[in-house]
């Protein structure tokens, strides 16, 4: 008999406009069969992976706004705030371990849906063009790469002194049986392996030729807005965090060397006057600069949720503002402080509140509802972090500063230190810094509640039980 399963079908991004929410409708069950016996049915399948990936579970929250950013210090959490057994590291508690198994559980159900996506592409042939189909893989490898990446990053043990210690699984297969557990080196390589091949699936991007080009209704809108797709430059951008995470310097430089000489073109620097002159339609994400983002329709409510300046204590997550300000170096003017924290007028807050993510009104703007996860920036920083050209290094990072409003650093800065501060500035609410610093082995960062000395952060989280368990059993 064949399988059934539900799917929840999103209204399909070529027919959407970008400034309208991405619609859920349920639909009757399907056979695999019958769903991929059309485009529109390999249109929906693709969709409702992206739509799931913005998902609290994963890029929507844990991996982005809340859990990872919390492992990183970034926010006042101490005492009975939600969030305090993730602060202090208290992995065997029952709220963390039940925070972990659900990033587990849904990043894997995503790679199979994947896998199974994959496998319908080789089945039912001439359904998609050649130009279609060779999108579509290139897409769903690179999503696969990027969650197993993720998985590693978060799982699995500090690559530098660990490579060849056990990690987690890499699912390639259709069953749900369990997968056997790889070393962190033979995930990397495997990862490494499938952006080669999305690298190579993607070669014919549009991204590449045009850049971003708005929705026009004319039957080509697949292949337009490819920053909201798993696109070439994506590709490449992972590539290079990826052989920088493995040490492969050399490597690493040359991939982010490709990315800004390419892309720069069609992923421009945020203009001045968007995201500082603009009263209420700021890009405070700088999005002309991402190269790959999730449209994520709950990206306000998680806002409001997590953020906003009426939270209680205890459920708002924000900075001590000395320590904030220590962040930016007491350099108001950087575009990434004037435009993301505000000292807010309602909640009797007496420090500054993150709103980075707050909705503008002008519904016709392309960023509205985007979370970013790759970014022009990072290879500047994989670019100064790998050359072996101080000079060089210097001009990679003031590249980015003067981007932000910043003024050069001297010729004498300590690059390694100034990367680290960067990336503390650059990548608030995008989960980026707690990886930072397990790949450096950072020992020690400053704790993120209130007059407390600094801690020493537990890198390696244990696999959930319902991985565990099932192999037992």
């Amino acid at each position: 008999m064949k399988k059934i399963y539900y799917l929840l079908i999103m209204v399909s991004l070529a027919l959407a406009s970008c400034n309208k929410y991405l619609d859920l409708k349920p639909e009757d069950k399907f056979t695999e069969d019958d769903l991929y016996s059309t485009e529109a049915g390999f249109n929906n399948a693709l969709n409702g992976i992206y739509l799931a990936l913005a998902d609290n579970n994963l890029y929507g929250a844990n991996l982005t706004l809340t859990t990872v950013e919390v492992l990183a210090q970034r926010y006042n959490v101490s005492g009975d705030h939600n969030f305090t057994s993730f602060a202090t590291y208290a992995y065997g508690q029952s709220d963390v371990m039940a925070r972990f198994d659900g990033i587990w559980t849904s990043a894997y159900k995503q790679i199979l849906n994947i896998n199974k996506l994959l496998e319908a592409l080789d089945k039912h042939k001439g359904i998609l063009s050649k130009e279609k189909e060779d999108l579509i893989r290139g897409e769903c490898m690179g999503l696969r790469a990027m969650m197993h990446f993720d998985l590693l990053r978060l799982f699995g043990p500090v690559y530098a002194t660990g490579k060849d210690k056990n990690a987690i699984p890499y699912h390639k297969t259709t069953t749900a049986a369990p997968q056997p557990i790889r070393s962190a080196a033979a995930v990397a390589d495997t990862v490494l392996s499938e952006l080669t091949a999305a690298q190579q699936y993607l070669a014919a991007d549009p991204v590449t030729t045009e850049g971003i080009q708005d929705f026009k209704s004319d039957g080509r809108d697949w292949f337009r807005r490819r920053n909201i797709r798993f696109n070439y430059f994506a590709a490449k951008a992972l590539q290079a965090r990826v052989l920088l995470y493995t040490g492969n310097k050399p490597a690493a430089l040359a991939a982010a060397q490709d990315v800004i000489t390419n892309a720069t073109k069609w992923f421009p620097w945020v203009k001045p006057t968007d995201i500082n002159s603009e009263p209420v339609n700021p890009d405070r994400i700088c999005s002309t600069e991402i190269f790959f983002a999730l449209y994520n329709p709950n990206l306000y409510n998680n806002q409001r949720d997590y953020f906003a300046a009426p939270l209680q204590p205890a459920a708002i997550l924000a900075p001590v503002q000395s320590k904030l300000t220590a962040v930016y170096e007491g350099l108001e003017g950087d575009y990434r402080y004037k435009s993301s924290w505000i000292l807010p007028s309602v909640g009797g807050k007496t420090y500054r509140t993150f709103v980075k993510y707050e909705d503008v009104q002008d519904t016709r703007k392309l960023f509205r509802f985007l979370q970013p996860l790759v970014r022009m920036s990072e290879m500047y920083y994989i670019a100064a972090e790998c050359t072996t050209d101080a000079t060089a290094a210097l001009q990679y990072l003031n590249t980015v500063r003067f981007a932000r409003g910043l003024v050069n650093l001297a010729a004498t800065a300590n690059i390694t230190t100034e990367i680290g501060k960067e990336y503390k500035k650059e990548f608030f609410g995008e989960g980026q810094l707690f990886f930072y610093y397990k790949r450096m082995m950072t020992p020690k960062v400053i704790n993120g509640a209130a007059s407390a000395a600094d801690i020493a952060p537990n890198y390696v989280l244990p696999l959930p039980l319902s991985e565990t368990n099932q192999r037992t059993n």
